[in-house]
């Protein structure tokens, strides 16, 4: 099956029928069941079911405190807008330097997370903060980039977001894979229960915190430990 692109998802999302969306859509949410790790697939999944509800997380992100200047002042996380080699002297412990130690460690390009194409200006800041700043919830909410910590991180986004990406992924994704590991399921619940808890993230200014201790990043944000044990479920579909 031919993978949908950013280009046939943005046409979709703004001009397609509800066929050609639910058409891209599935395309790339099994994609996405055949590889959590696919970010582009979880990107363009984002793209085409998201629609309906964006209006309701815009209004969200407008309400809080940070949303509004984010969206007047748009600032970027790549190499263009913050200096990496600082954030590597930061102490450790803090924001900063935890975030650059997990890209560093995974091995993540943090340029790799452009806005997607041909959209309007509002969506486009927002999606492309939400794809810079993925890697930051990564580091606040201790979920590792292997396949249940990205189905615990989808399943917190939606308790976040009440957008229907990262809903789906979590819940097929779970089905999938508690067949291997049936803790899966608690982990990806317990995930939802943290992102409903949590302060509301798309909209927080992260760059005002690099200096700031995790731990203190966490408290603030209500982000909560986790109730139920990490498992490390390493094998990735697409190997099998």
């Amino acid at each position: 099956m031919q993978k949908p692109t950013q280009v046939s998802a943005t046409h979709a999302a703004l001009h397609g029928s509800a066929f050609e969306r639910l058409n891209v859509g599935t395309r790339a949410l099994l994609q996405v069941l055949r590889n959590p790790n696919d970010t582009e697939q979880v990107l363009i999944l984002g793209l085409v079911a998201g629609r309906s509800r964006f209006p309701l997380f815009l209004t969200r992100f407008l309400l809080t405190d940070d949303g509004a200047s984010l969206l007047s002042e748009r600032p970027a996380i790549d190499s263009k807008h913050v200096d990496f080699a600082w954030l590597r002297s930061l102490p450790e412990g803090t924001l900063g330097r935890a975030y650059i130690d997990f890209v560093d460690r995974e091995k993540i390009d943090p340029d790799f997370f452009q806005p997607p194409p041909n959209l309007p200006a509002v969506p486009t800041y927002i999606s492309q903060r939400m794809r810079q700043t993925h890697d930051l919830w990564h580091v606040v909410t201790g979920y590792h980039t292997d396949v249940a910590g990205e189905l615990a991180l989808q399943a917190f986004t939606y308790g976040q977001t009440d957008m229907p990406p990262p809903l789906l992924v979590s819940v097929f994704g779970s089905m999938r894979f508690g067949i291997e590991d049936r803790r899966i399921f608690k982990m990806t619940f317990d995930g939802f229960r943290r992102g409903r808890r949590a302060s509301f993230l798309p909209s927080v200014r992260w760059e005002d915190r690099w200096t700031h201790a995790l731990a203190d990043v966490r408290l603030e944000l209500g982000i909560e430990d986790p109730r139920v044990e990490a498992i490390a479920l390493e094998r990735r579909l697409n190997a099998a």
